[in-house]
């Protein structure tokens, strides 16, 4: 299938690896430049020229640190001139926090990561979604998480700033439709990235078991009865960002192997 996004461009926010790298590549794959961003610059230009490499795509690494709201302005900025021209395809996202209960995070760590999965984020989609309306073309995505319908044991902040994130992108979704703009949350659930293997040594720990073991486990418990690939996870960003669903906005898609008990 041509998902008729050729030639457009994509700024990818913490995407030098898993949900976000996987993301770039499919949408890259589809004939989209990119700027991959991350914290750490070295990162981000091997993962860029990875892509250039294996898709023959413009892929460009620039430093993105979303601890500062203001450093959005210059990767902005900064993308727009490295691909040539305005940002068509927003895909927000940030690293995973750190696990916490309700009564243990502390203000040190809510600061930090309300500019990291919720300031920066909300800063960036200001600097890029005008540019997409008065063009009456857009996708803009935001990584979700189980969090986002449902608050995850051990995971405040998570769920605190997802769930806040997920209501902006369905505020914002309803006011840039009719300007041909869609604002789509992708939430992965059980898909194989280095947070999962984070957060599987996290409770071994407690439990006392190896990390492979909680894998295991998990796996065993889980409905499809696998865990879900990075790969699988970018395809349906790269389909939700393609001419054929210009109708589909203001929504949640699960990428979690049938694993919500809800619809």
């Amino acid at each position: 299938m041509d998902l008729g996004i050729r030639g457009k461009r994509a700024l990818m926010l913490a995407s030098s690896s898993g949900l976000g790298y996987a993301s770039a590549y499919a949408l890259a794959k589809e004939g989209v430049d990119v700027c991959i961003s991350s914290s750490n610059p070295d990162r981000a230009s091997a993962a860029a020229a990875r892509i250039a490499d294996e898709t023959g795509i413009k892929a460009v690494g620039l430093v993105g640190d979303l601890g500062d709201p203001a450093n959005m302005d210059g990767l902005a900025q900064g993308a727009q001139a490295a691909l040539g021209g305005p940002i068509d395809i927003l895909f927000n996202n940030h690293g995973g926090p750190p696990l916490r209960t309700a009564l243990e995070v502390g203000e040190a760590e809510l600061t930090d990561h309300a500019n990291k999965m919720l300031l920066s984020l909300i800063r960036m989609t200001q600097l890029i979604v005008p540019g997409m309306v008065e063009r009456k073309w857009g996708r803009v995505f935001m990584v979700g998480a189980a969090a986002v319908a449902e608050p995850i044991p051990n995971n405040v902040l998570s769920n605190v700033f997802r769930g806040a994130m997920a209501y902006y992108c369905k505020t914002l979704a309803g006011e840039v439709i009719r300007d041909g703009v869609t604002v789509n949350i992708v939430s992965p659930t059980a898909v194989l990235t280095d947070r999962t293997l984070y957060t599987a040594a996290t409770f071994a720990s407690k439990k006392g078991i190896t990390r492979d073991e909680e894998l295991e486990l998990r796996e065993s418990r889980l409905t499809a009865g696998r865990f879900g690939k990075p790969e699988e996870y970018g395809a349906m960003v790269a389909f939700l960002a393609g001419q054929n669903a210009a109708y589909s906005t203001g929504a949640n898609w699960r990428v979690d192997g049938g694993g919500a008990k809800g619809i």
